[in-house]
């Protein structure tokens, strides 16, 4: 099980608990133990999951809208790939939809 709090994902059952295996701030996705550490994976930015250093640049991986997870280079297009029901993470859940997305397929399971 994976949880996250203040910004860190952890590998713990419980929020707040476990290793560390990442971070999000502004929109950046970094593989550091602590907040703003780490190189950087990806990042989003209105909706739009990049593989890029900063936000908003990197070749677009997909894309999130109305709770629908697309392969599709802008918002909304591209083949449906699932729902953001389905891969939320726990303590997550208050984040942009395009945040949970990007921090799962980053540090947990490739999804695009």
């Amino acid at each position: 099980m994976v949880n996250f709090k203040d910004g860190i994902i952890r590998d713990g059952s419980s929020i707040g608990t476990g290793k560390a295996i990442g971070n999000l701030k502004d929109g950046l996705i970094r593989n550091g133990i602590s907040l703003g550490s780490g190189k950087t994976l990806g990042n989003v930015k209105d909706g739009i999951i990049r593989d890029g250093m900063s936000r908003g640049s990197g070749k677009t991986l997909g894309n999130v809208k109305d709770g629908i997870i697309r392969d599709g280079l802008s918002l909304g297009s591209g083949k449906t790939l699932g729902h953001v029901k389905d891969y939320t993470i726990k303590g997550i859940e208050r984040m942009h939809d395009g945040e949970i997305i990007a921090c799962y397929h980053f540090l947990i399971k490739k999804i695009f």
